[in-house]
């Protein structure tokens, strides 16, 4: 795994989406022009860019930095790539048949204060994405010290095909009408959020995250993932 050296401010600024970048840079050009003026002065710009700065409200973590992901390097399965929508790399996935990773959040959980939070994987599904088979694909939050399941939910394969093709999916029929799951689209093409709502944390809570599509063994194509992100809501 790549361990990252940067602060949370700075690891959230390096993982800006399109629409996000475009406005910060808006809003650089007005505070070079305007020495005087914070961002905070400037309620839209405020309003889109806290993550920025609001390090315990947001935060983001890429998941190339993610502690274990299966494959990760072999040029023939799953590899970092540059993406030019995003002008960053992503873990780009070629081809591959059991797949897993997973993603530490000590440093989101440890620093704040006990809230409820939402959990989104920003994901690409590109127009080559083949996911076949009848195995779901396993999502976890579990508890680092204890493995504590802090959610279990399940995606079946025909989901992410569907999604590519713009079809409304319910993710509740395979998760005992659990409607904390969904996959919303951004403003992206090809990019989605997997959300998972309503995530409690108490203090000293450290969680991981992770995709367990091990189960599936026919061959997969044609996503990437970007990062993980986890934002307090109260």
């Amino acid at each position: 795994a790549v361990v990252s050296t940067q602060s949370t401010g700075e690891e959230n600024q390096s993982l800006l989406l399109p629409k996000e970048r475009r406005l910060y840079e808006r809003f650089l050009s007005v505070i070079t022009q305007n020495p005087d003026v914070t961002y905070q002065k400037l309620p839209v710009y405020h309003a889109i860019l806290a993550h920025i700065t609001d390090s315990e409200d947001v935060r983001r973590v890429s998941i190339i930095t993610s502690h274990m992901f299966s494959y990760l390097g072999d040029t023939d399965h799953v590899f970092v790539k540059h993406n030019e929508e995003l002008s960053r790399d992503v873990v780009f996935l070629k081809e591959i048949s059991w797949l897993m990773f997973c993603t530490n959040l000590p440093k989101f959980c440890s620093e704040v204060f006990p809230a409820t939070y939402q959990l989104r994987l920003h994901l690409q599904l590109r127009q080559d994405v083949v996911w076949k088979g009848d195995k779901p694909m396993v999502v976890r939050l579990l508890k680092c010290k204890t493995h504590e399941l802090v959610r279990h939910n399940f995606i079946h394969p025909s989901v992410w095909r569907d999604v590519s093709l713009g079809k409304q999916v319910d993710l509740s029929y395979n998760n005992y009408n659990d409607k904390n799951l969904k996959i919303v689209p951004t403003d992206t093409p090809s990019w989605y959020f997997l959300v998972i709502d309503n995530v409690s944390v108490v203090e000293g809570d450290e969680l991981y995250f992770t995709i367990d599509d091990r189960q599936n063994v026919f061959w997969k194509s044609g996503k990437s993932w970007d990062f993980l992100e986890i934002i307090r809501i109260n």
